[in-house]
């Protein structure tokens, strides 16, 4: 589904509250909002599910305020940052979030399964802290822009980069304590 298509949809769902239309475009970002929240969550999958809901129901909600500055992909992800924020703004919720056992559950990204390299370095993701955590995923998990990240998160550009590289030093480390 194209940008344009998303427009179409939008736009259905605007003028004619269609939910058929609004699922359409759920079906297209559900996966990707869903991963985002399970590498956020260090792999919580209900954590990860209710999240995601959340995400779609303040989408669902707020849609009129959705002023195609950005695109559509964008302003959901903008959305589920902050769902996430919101839930994180307790230290103790943040605490919780320790990365789990990563052989006590499976995760699917994709349709093809993750080569034993793959899966290491997302379950090393887990261990980076929030901020490299987020960026790490959104430019090379989400493949977005550093320009499409300063607008998701509300991060300057300068930091943004610097938690990249902080966050890939950081792998760095982590892929090679546990490779020992």
């Amino acid at each position: 589904m194209k940008k344009q298509e998303d427009i179409l949809w939008i736009t259905r769902v605007l003028l004619w509250n269609d939910e058929r239309a609004f699922s359409k475009i759920m079906n297209k970002y559900l996966p990707h909002i869903h991963r985002y929240f399970l590498i956020q969550t260090k792999g919580n999958e209900a954590l990860s599910k209710d999240l995601t809901q959340e995400t779609f129901i303040k989408a669902w909600q707020g849609l009129s305020n959705f002023k195609q500055i950005s695109s559509f992909g964008s302003w959901l992800y903008r959305i589920a940052f902050n769902t996430f924020i919101s839930y994180t703004r307790c230290s103790e919720k943040e605490e919780a979030l320790q990365p789990m056992n990563c052989d006590t559950y499976s995760i699917v990204y994709s349709e093809s399964p993750l080569s034993e390299k793959e899966e290491e370095l997302r379950k090393a993701i887990y261990w980076l802290n929030i901020k490299e955590r987020e960026c790490i995923t959104l430019f090379y998990l989400e493949e977005m822009s550093i320009k499409e990240i300063e607008k998701i998160t509300g991060y300057p550009k300068g930091s943004i980069k610097s938690y990249l590289s902080r966050g890939r030093t950081n792998l760095e480390k982590i892929l090679n304590d546990n490779e020992k």
